[in-house]
């Protein structure tokens, strides 16, 4: 097989390290929240990260985004080294980061502008995306006059509207209440099986992680290293029926658990010693 045969990831990791000052003194002491990331993330994979609080996860997902600089490794996306912010990857935030001052269509239209999109094409891709998160009728909304649920779907449309291939989101289905997270979980599930984007998704929660993923990244307790990858071996489409009566879920959830439970019980462990 020749390399140009060989499907570039769409994220590499290497050795990836970052530690954060506890004060801007200088001489402040230091904590290392990243020790070592090694992770190849393959293109069009969903890729969900869980893990202790405090492990380093949004820390991670934001070296990945270039929004944090990390001090020593190398982050590589579509095979090039990257330091800064760029098109190929969008974030989608837990607290929606929504412009209170501007409608639905001048949020999802935002990123377009601001890269000097044509006036017509900016809107036209971004109703498209509305359309496909079932806002349309909402397009001169302002985000107050909207529930938490469809606030994130202004967040996910927004992000799709830039057209990047990788999507980085922070717990962005954890402020919203559960009958609402289960909607969008289909939702993003539909839209993934569309697009097959890569999709790098953080969560807290043991079923979500399972559901949504093809790979499950768990991280160990700060500071954050890979403790395990783990194969989700679920049928495809999810969102058609309840994976969750699925015998591979609750296998995959109870190992995922007892590692995590573990990681809990050490650290009361420590804390009361």
């Amino acid at each position: 097989m020749k390399d140009s045969d060989v499907e570039v990831p769409a994220i590499q990791l290497r050795g990836v390290r970052k530690t954060f000052r506890l004060s801007e003194d200088r001489n402040a002491k230091t904590v290392l929240a990243l020790d070592g990331i090694d992770l190849t993330i393959r293109k069009g994979e969903f890729l969900t990260i869980i893990g202790p609080s405090g492990c380093g996860k949004t820390t991670l997902l934001r070296i990945m985004a270039s929004l944090e600089q990390h001090d020593e490794g190398e982050v590589i996306v579509e095979g090039e080294p990257v330091s800064e912010p760029g098109i190929r990857r969008a974030m989608v935030f837990q607290t929606f980061g929504l412009f209170p001052w501007k409608t639905v269509i001048d949020n999802v239209t935002f990123p377009l502008t601001v890269r000097k999109f044509p006036a017509d094409e900016a809107r036209n891709t971004a109703m498209k995306h509305i359309r496909r998160v079932g806002l349309e009728r909402f397009v001169d909304a302002y985000p107050h006059q909207l529930s938490g649920g469809m606030q994130q779907r202004v967040g996910l449309a927004r992000a799709l509207s830039t057209g990047a291939d990788i999507l980085l989101m922070d717990e962005p289905f954890g402020a919203i209440d559960a009958q609402t997270r289960e909607l969008m979980q289909e939702e993003l599930l539909r839209i993934w099986d569309e697009e097959r984007k890569t999709v790098i998704f953080i969560t807290h929660d043991l079923d979500e992680a399972v559901l949504l993923a093809d790979r499950v990244l768990l991280m160990s307790r700060g500071p954050g290293r890979v403790r395990e990858l783990i194969d989700v071996d679920l049928p495809h489409p999810r969102f058609e029926y309840d994976v969750r009566g699925h015998e591979n879920f609750a296998k995959v959830r109870g190992h995922i658990w007892q590692q995590l439970r573990n990681d809990l019980v050490q650290q009361r462990e420590e804390e009361a010693s």
